[in-house]
């Protein structure tokens, strides 16, 4: 009975130690894979609601190649230095707020709208007339912030004595006191589209739209769209709202690898996200006029320009066409060369032949003197002797031609022809010698 128990108990350990080792297993090869980190912005705001549909493509697509990370930030400023210091390996920026030195686009994304949204009853119908007011701006190092700062900086409104500008927009909903907020976001915002729901807010128009694009070459004049945000008294706004807008990208470091490109593109093409975030633009980068002057990673440039690679084909035609001339003399010298070479080889070929031949006229020669002393000898010991030699002969001539590749030729038939009639003769002399000295015994 002991025993049974006992032969139970060590099956169950022996499988909880396989258990246990299947999942260190598992554990230390997910240890080993290389991460993707994602550097959204704050949570609640559209950057870290696509952050994580992204993330959930690329765990799809790559999931057993890479791991994934959302990585909660300030914003596009704060992304934009961790892509810089190596941090992360992509982040969402608006390019209207922070600079892309030193980084490379992906993939464009999304507009982003400027809205200037503004407590309803307050008659404020500029940005100066919030000047020593309370208007959100955004937390610092946040893409809001920056946008609304080029805003002010252009309209000559001071920051200055403005209340509750690093705080956060939605501090809108529990703060009465505060009038607006600057809010630089794609239209599907989860925090925007709460406030707006309020019915409490509504959207103030800059103007002139056009000239702030003028002088912010990553910015366009645009419109927010009428009725795109629901809310308790109707969609907002009524009417299109005239403002600037620029584009999210995603954008990496430079020392990102090729592979994980290639995975992020995949993910970003692919149907199931342009169903979670159906503001994803359809733009080319390399055709865009603005996107364009963007650093564009080579992956990329692929994955978009179907002639990639064409200007390097054309690039490498335009310099053969510069050198012509030398490519011309090349050709001409490598031929020279290659006549003399073949002159020199049939030269040899036929010194060769020469001499071969020679050596075969001098075997040829010596089996005519050995027929002509054949007649007048009757000794089986000189019978036996031409016969060595007529077979040695034979057999150098056969060598002869064999190492030198020598056809059926005249003077080689001929010369074995000889070998076979004078073998054929000193073996009838030598049995006719035998014959007669057997009679004379």
């Amino acid at each position: 009975m002991n025993w049974y128990r006992l032969k139970e108990a060590m099956n169950w350990i022996v499988i909880g130690a396989v258990t246990v080792g299947i999942l260190v297993w598992a554990w230390q090869q997910d240890q080993g894979k290389e991460t993707i980190v994602i550097a959204t912005a704050s949570e609640g705001g559209y950057y870290y609601e696509f952050g994580n549909h992204f993330a959930s493509q690329l765990k799809r697509i790559a999931g057993e190649r890479y791991n994934v990370e959302v990585r909660v930030t300030q914003g596009s400023v704060n992304n934009s230095e961790l892509l810089r210091r190596g941090e992360v390996d992509v982040g969402i920026l608006a390019i209207g707020s922070v600079s892309m030195q030193n980084l490379e686009m992906i993939a464009p994304l999304w507009k982003d709208y400027s809205h200037i949204v503004v407590r309803r009853g307050l008659n404020k119908t500029s940005l100066k007339d919030f000047e020593n007011g309370s208007l959100i701006l955004g937390v610092q190092k946040s893409g809001y912030r920056a946008q609304a700062q080029q805003l002010l900086d252009f309209f000559g409104v001071s920051e200055v004595g403005m209340k509750g500008s690093d705080l956060y927009f939605k501090e809108l909903l529990s703060d009465s006191s505060l009038e607006g907020s600057i809010v630089t976001t794609g239209l599907l915002n989860p925090d925007l589209r709460e406030v707006l729901f309020t019915g409490e807010f509504e959207l103030m128009p800059v103007q002139p739209a056009g000239g702030f694009a003028f002088n912010h070459v990553f910015h366009s004049a645009d419109a927010i769209p009428a009725g795109v945000y629901p809310s308790i008294i109707g969609p907002l706004p009524a009417e299109p709202v005239p403002t600037i807008s620029t584009m999210a990208v995603l954008a990496a470091s430079r020392d990102i690898s090729d592979d994980k490109v290639r995975v992020i593109l995949e993910a970003l093409s692919s149907s199931d996200l342009r169903g979670q975030a159906p503001v994803l633009l359809d733009t080319n980068p390399t055709t865009d006029p603005v996107l364009k002057l963007l650093s564009l990673h080579p992956i990329s440039e692929q994955f978009y320009n179907p002639n990639f690679g064409l200007n390097i084909f054309s690039d490498a035609m335009a310099t053969l066409d510069n050198l012509k001339e030398v490519i011309f003399l090349a050709l001409v010298l490598a031929l020279a060369i290659f006549i003399k070479y073949r002159d020199n080889t049939q030269k040899k070929g036929s010194q060769r032949q020469q001499k071969i031949a020679s050596q075969l006229f001098a075997t040829f020669e010596e089996l005519l003197k050995i027929e002509r002393t054949l007649k007048e000898t009757s000794d089986i010991r000189l019978l036996k002797q031409y016969e060595f030699q007529v077979l040695s002969h034979k057999q150098q001539t056969v060598t002869l031609a064999k190492s030198a590749g020598i056809e059926l030729n005249d003077i080689f038939l001929s010369v074995l022809h000889e070998c076979n009639e004078l073998s054929t003769q000193i073996s009838r002399r030598l049995q006719q010698t035998r014959i007669k000295q057997d009679q004379t015994s």
